[in-house]
């Protein structure tokens, strides 16, 4: 039993931020039916392509199914009209006025389905000077302070770093999540289903809380509040050793032990001591010494992650198999849950494949009527 096998979600997300968000709560049983354009949600075409599309859309468009339609044409209009009546969520994140224009928007569909959860995801909300705007992960990144801090970590006076992973898309896209969840336990209590507005700006301004909420009690930015810290030891960051570099990060609670497990007496002033006894180890010796007086990593490349033991032992990397790719190896789902665990019961689909399932099942259309709307291209079959 899934947590959310109860649940339909239309789906009408592309790239990173919208199908991040379905990808988790498909993973949670939901059954998420992506309605893609004739040629294909864009994601599909980023090369390289393995087995006909990106590795991108292997992974975050597992567990869905592909409804290709041509929403040009009224027909289609028609069908994603009559599978909202019996769907729970709608989520979107088009350019602002695209869902509005197809008779889509918020208002349009709560009057189709009055319960509907509407999730509408963007770049800086449905309101506010910069609404209308495109946008993508490093803008929100670039807006909210993050690239800058990033960069003041190695050189205030530097230029501002992109950190790996497009965190201005994952975040906002886990955010949908928690507010599609929310608005859904709403409904359970209510029977009212409600617009959940989604901005990437906004939660990443959010993630960056600690730092702002900082900035606003001592009018310091986080490399000069750095700055001001009491002299002494100074044991927690990255460290070069002889073959790669570990992150060491105790605490000064942790001093002591540390002391105990690297055969010294004194830490001394910064990390010159630390970086002495890191640089003649290997990393396996130094995680070896210091695992059980402070927390200690290998700084790993995805190579090395994928085959770690404590991933192996978890489980927490899965095989699929898909009909033109083959094997593939990716993350399942993060959470053990012991009465609904997650799970992935089929690769990204062809597009188009589950097109006229869906017809037939959900809206009760026959053969003949199927291959008329194929013809006419109103609808793309796998």
């Amino acid at each position: 039993m899934g947590m959310l096998d109860d649940i339909r979600i239309v789906d009408f997300t592309h790239v990173y931020f919208g199908p991040y968000s379905t990808m988790i709560m498909a993973d949670m049983g939901a059954d998420v039916i992506k309605i893609e354009p004739p040629w294909g949600e864009m994601t599909r075409l980023s090369p390289p392509h393995f087995g006909g599309v990106s590795s991108t859309f292997h992974y975050l468009d597992r567990n869905k199914k592909s409804v290709a339609l041509n929403l040009k044409d009224p027909k289609a209009l028609e069908i994603v009209k009559e599978l909202i009546k019996q769907s729970d969520v709608v989520i979107e994140n088009f350019k602002r006025g695209t869902m509005d224009k197809l008779g889509l928007g918020y208002k349009d569909v709560k009057k189709l389905n009055p319960r509907i959860i509407y999730a509408s995801l963007s770049g800086f909300g449905l309101d506010g000077p910069y609404a209308d705007r495109p946008s993508f992960a490093p803008i929100a990144g670039s807006y909210c302070g993050w690239y800058r801090l990033t960069g003041d970590i190695l050189d205030p006076k530097g230029p501002p770093i992109r950190p790996a992973e497009w965190h201005g898309d994952l975040d906002p896209g886990l955010f949908a999540v928690i507010g599609v969840l929310g608005a859904l336990r709403h409904r359970d209590k209510t029977g009212e289903g409600q617009l959940v507005d989604v901005s990437q700006l906004d939660v990443m301004m959010a993630q960056t809380g600690v730092a702002i909420t900082g900035y606003t009690l001592s009018g310091k930015l986080p490399w000069e509040r750095q700055a001001d810290r009491l002299p002494g030891p100074q044991t927690f960051g990255m460290f070069k050793a002889k073959d790669g570099y570990v992150y060491v990060a105790a605490d000064p609670q942790m001093h002591q032990k540390l002391m105990a497990a690297m055969g010294v007496d004194d830490l001394g002033e910064g990390s010159e001591v630390l970086d002495g006894w890191v640089k003649d180890r290997t990393v396996d010796e130094i995680v070896e010494a210091l695992k059980d007086a402070a927390p200690v990593a290998p700084v790993q490349n995805i190579d090395k992650a994928v085959e770690d033991p404590q991933v192996k032992y978890r489980g927490t990397m899965i095989e699929v198999e898909h009909s033109k790719a083959g094997k593939i190896r990716m993350p399942g789902f993060p959470l053990k849950m012991e009465k609904t665990p997650g799970v992935i019961k089929m690769p990204a689909p062809l597009l188009g494949e589950h097109t006229a399932q869906v017809l037939k099942e959900l809206l009760g259309y026959g053969d003949e009527k199927i291959e008329e709307l194929r013809k006419s291209g109103t609808i793309v079959m796998a």
